[in-house]
């Protein structure tokens, strides 16, 4: 059955019941100590609840012990925290504790119809029997519970440590509101946190929700041996669906969970009818939803999607996520996800899990999506490692056995394993949009090992990563690679078998492996700043509106649209596309960090020890995003001393205007250094600025005022279509020269906010413009 149908039915379920007794009067009763209360206990006011009607049980007790409180067929909302039974509102929380009373859950709900709200009450230390269910809240029937501003803590049961939530007679619905914290709860086998089974709709979106540090011990108690273990935060059985769009709280909304498989969320089909289906999503672009620091002692550290059914074909455990992290996640195969079909009778995709996939899973109204500076949409920082902490070979993605996975829009960075992404067993993948960056693998970073599979990558860039074997991508099977850049330089590209292979559209260190011309090229290509983990492309790139238009893919891995011709870069008409994981959609800036935004990174030095980031002073970018301050001692007269340099290549011929800002030292008219912005022009001057004699040079004279200067007219320097090349370039030095009569001398000035930017109207020649 759909969500939509769950929805509609679950509606339906709804209206049916008011109808049913609609002139019901509703009833309040009061639990307490003081005279104004109508009953002593939670379980004699439960008791005395008419059989139909809405009624609501208000609790002026702060602590109640030896609970075991049973519902059945009601519609009663129980709220604890009022100061006592006159108050109209509660400003507190009730506890209620299974501990002291038999083993049992703390709340459990039968039959049928049943709309119960559970509002500020801790449900602690249930205890339940090893192979019951549910220590916090057993809920076995139909109808609606809502659980809002809830506590629900280590308690324990063979099933669904903390709820047990199952469907018997027809369909439920459980709400996970505002301010619910499911943790430190156990199960003896599966479910730590949650577990779900049968024609169940569960819902978890409001804030400051989470379900923490959970565990399924899969551990048969009986005979020390493991079994089961499934689900640490939430285990999710066939035909139940989840929707998960908390933002969560602390570090965010599934966090430390622990189980043999699945430590965060497990996905299990068996030989049930129907699927499974889980779908998490972002509701607050400010605090996206998180899956962070699950273990899986053996696979799937955040998500495992079991659908293994010997005898049953058309059941499918599905995994939708968008605008979501996965980051801290272990276990020793499948770090982040692992998939698994391995259907007895028939091949078919019974695991799928889809990461930012319109097309293949529905978007929830609720669901916002990333903005470009948004933290969201990663896979970071998750590991391989056995149950004692030591690395394994296993992947942070594992696809097996006929398993399908996509994957769109996503940053892959950090994380440590045998692979990044491992298929086998006819695995079928298929990814766009991909940032995989800054990765350490002991083998291949990609690798599919069987030919009866299929691959697919796109719109990517694989760049920076620590790889321990001699090839970047070992893939067997058909492939498929399109407007990518894997830039892995020493290592060869591809392993690939001889079946299907097309390639198009590639920038590549290494290229005969993928064919070469006219698929695949090598062509450096001009990240922004590689070494501190910016790889999208600086305005000279190579891979800039590489391809004719592209309905396919139109966003790029943060989310700005694509097919955006840079329009200066010259290239044939109708070329508007980038290739790799960015999409470039504007010229400027031409010189990187011109701001000094914190630190002088991207800018080099000339001189060794005489330049460095000064807090104090700042001309441009936001207040006290400091500058630059070159200084030397002991200068001769007239001397120059050179402080940073940058390499721009330039994206076109045209007119290129240079400027900044300056400030010399303190002191008289006459006892002021001259800080310059000296630049040198090569038609060719190779990847390092700095190929063969200048072509053109100079200085634009900046300041040798104490206050800042900017001046009024830039430095215009041209080049012409006839002389410009794709390693066209000017280099940028500051430079302060020593002017002054004090004796030792002292070279002193600050540089800010310099740019280059590349005029678009022929006709403002100006004072110092260069006709070269």
């Amino acid at each position: 059955m759909s969500r939509s149908s769950i929805r509609s039915s679950l509606a339906a379920i709804m209206l049916a019941s008011l109808a049913c007794h609609p002139a019901a009067r509703a009833a309040t009763f009061t639990v307490g100590s003081d005279a104004g209360c109508t009953h002593q206990t939670l379980d004699a006011a439960i008791a005395a609840l008419p059989a139909s009607g809405q009624h609501e049980v208000r609790i002026a007790i702060p602590s109640l012990s030896a609970q075991a409180v049973h519902i059945t067929s009601r519609d009663v909302t129980i709220r604890g925290g009022y100061s006592s039974c006159s108050a109209s509102e509660s400003i507190g929380f009730t506890t209620l504790s299974g501990q002291g009373g038999g083993q049992d859950s703390v709340i459990t709900i039968r039959g049928s119809g049943n709309d119960v709200i559970l509002e500020r009450v801790n449900l602690i230390r249930g205890d339940e029997v090893n192979d019951g269910y549910g220590g916090g809240l057993d809920f076995k029937g139909t109808g609606l519970i809502t659980l809002r501003d809830m506590g629900i803590s280590q308690n324990f049961a063979g099933y669904g440590g903390g709820i047990s939530f199952i469907s018997d007679g027809g369909l439920a619905d459980l709400r996970i509101e505002s301010g619910t914290v499911i943790q430190l709860n156990t199960a003896q086998y599966s479910g730590g946190g949650i577990r779900l089974e049968g024609n169940v709709y569960m819902t978890m979106f409001g804030a400051g929700s989470t379900i923490l540090g959970n565990e399924a011990r899969g551990l048969n108690p009986n005979t020390n041996q493991p079994q089961y273990g499934y689900g640490g935060g939430i285990q999710v059985l066939a035909p139940a669906i989840a929707d998960i769009g908390s933002p969560g709280i602390g570090n965010g909304t599934i966090v430390a969970n622990t189980a043999r498989y699945g430590g965060g969320i497990a996905l299990n089909v068996g030989d049930s009818d129907g699927y499974v289906q889980v779908n998490v999503f972002s509701t607050d672009r400010a605090q996206p939803t998180r899956l962070y620091g699950n273990r899986a002692t053996n696979t799937g550290g955040a998500v495992y999607a079991d659908a293994r059914a010997d005898f049953a074909t058309g059941n499918e455990a599905r995994f939708c996520a968008f605008d979501t992290r996965f980051d801290g996640n272990i276990a020793q195969e499948g770090s982040v996800i692992y998939l698994d079909t391995d259907n007895f009778l028939t091949d078919y995709f019974g695991a799928r899990a889809h990461l930012n996939n319109d097309n293949l899973c529905d978007s929830h109204p609720l669901r916002v999506r990333c903005g470009p500076n948004d933290q969201c949409n990663t896979i970071e920082g998750n590991r391989a490692e056995d149950a004692n902490g030591q690395a394994t070979s296993g992947a942070a993605i594992t696809v097996q056995n006929d398993a399908f996975l996509t994957l769109g829009q996503l940053i892959i960075r950090n994380n440590n394993g045998g692979h990044v992404i491992h298929g086998f067993d006819d695995a079928y993948t298929f990814m766009n949009s991909l940032l995989v960056v800054g990765n350490s693998t002991t083998s291949d970073l990609v690798r599919i090992q069987d030919d009866g599979g299929s691959t697919d990558l796109s719109d990517s860039t694989l760049a920076g990563n620590s790889i321990g074997s001699g090839n970047v991508l070992s893939i067997n099977g058909y492939l498929d690679i399109s407007r990518s850049i894997i830039w892995q330089p020493g290592l060869t590209t591809l392993a690939h078998n001889s079946e299907p292979l097309l390639v198009e559209n590639i920038i590549a260190s290494e290229s005969d492996s993928l064919g070469g011309l006219p698929g695949a090229r090598v062509a450096f290509p001009r990240f922004v700043d590689p070494d501190h983990g910016d790889f999208q492309l600086r305005a000279a790139s190579p891979a800039i509106d590489y391809v004719d238009p592209v309905n396919q893919n139109p966003w790029d891995v943060i989310g700005v649209p694509r097919n955006h011709r840079l329009g200066v870069v010259p290239r044939e008409v109708g070329l508007v596309r980038d290739i790799g994981a960015y999409e470039r959609t504007s010229l400027l800036p031409l010189v990187l960090n011109g701001d000094f935004d914190a630190d002088s990174n991207l800018w080099p030095a000339t001189t060794a020890g005489v330049s460095s980031w000064d807090s104090t002073q700042n001309a441009s970018g936001p207040s006290g995003s400091g500058s630059i301050k070159v200084t030397q001692a002991g200068t001769p007269n007239q001397q120059r001393v050179y402080g940073l340099n940058q390499c721009i290549h330039l994206p076109g011929p045209g007119i290129y205007a240079l400027n900044g800002w300056g400030r010399a030292g303190s002191g008289g008219v006459g006892n002021r250094d001259y800080l310059y912005l000296n630049w040198e022009l090569r038609h060719d001057g190779g990847e390092g600025c700095s190929s063969g004699p200048a072509d053109a040079s100079g200085d634009h004279f900046l300041s040798n005022s104490s206050n800042w200067q900017h001046p009024v007219n830039p430095k215009l320097i041209a080049i012409s279509d006839a002389d410009w090349t794709s390693n066209s370039s000017l280099s940028i030095t500051q430079v302060v020269t020593e002017f002054g009569i004090t004796n030792p001398p002292t070279t002193i000035g600050w540089f800010d906010g310099i740019t280059l930017e590349l005029e678009v109207d022929d006709t403002i020649f100006k004072d110092g413009f260069e006709a070269l």
